[in-house]
């Protein structure tokens, strides 16, 4: 296992016990960055934001969104999944720094 599948396990691992459920996994999230990086090419940065709003409505349920907000680990958690963004080449890291800094 390299690195990056690494990453994305882990990743998926802490998301799936802050909501007490297996949710996603790590290939979930790998496929919900390559439609992130398509979806970028196609539609810009609009486009990508879009996508990024409505994208906790079609994993989780409002009750597992707020208590993923409500966990110690939020920023953590979302700090990763930016990073896997800049990883990936969805986003560049001073979009990254930009986001953290709205979460």
């Amino acid at each position: 296992m390299n690195q990056r599948d690494a990453f994305y396990r882990e990743l998926a691992e802490e998301i799936n016990r802050t909501v007490g459920r297996k949710a996603v996994s790590a290939s979930k999230i790998k496929s919900l960055i390559r439609q992130a990086k398509q979806i970028r090419a196609v539609y810009g940065t609009a486009g990508l934001m879009s996508f990024a709003r409505e994208l906790p409505w079609r994993l989780f349920t409002p009750q597992e969104i707020e208590r993923l907000q409500r966990s110690p680990r939020w920023p953590e958690l979302s700090s990763k999944f930016v990073d896997a963004m800049v990883m990936e080449e969805v986003i560049t890291p001073f979009e990254a720094n930009m986001i953290r800094r709205f979460l």
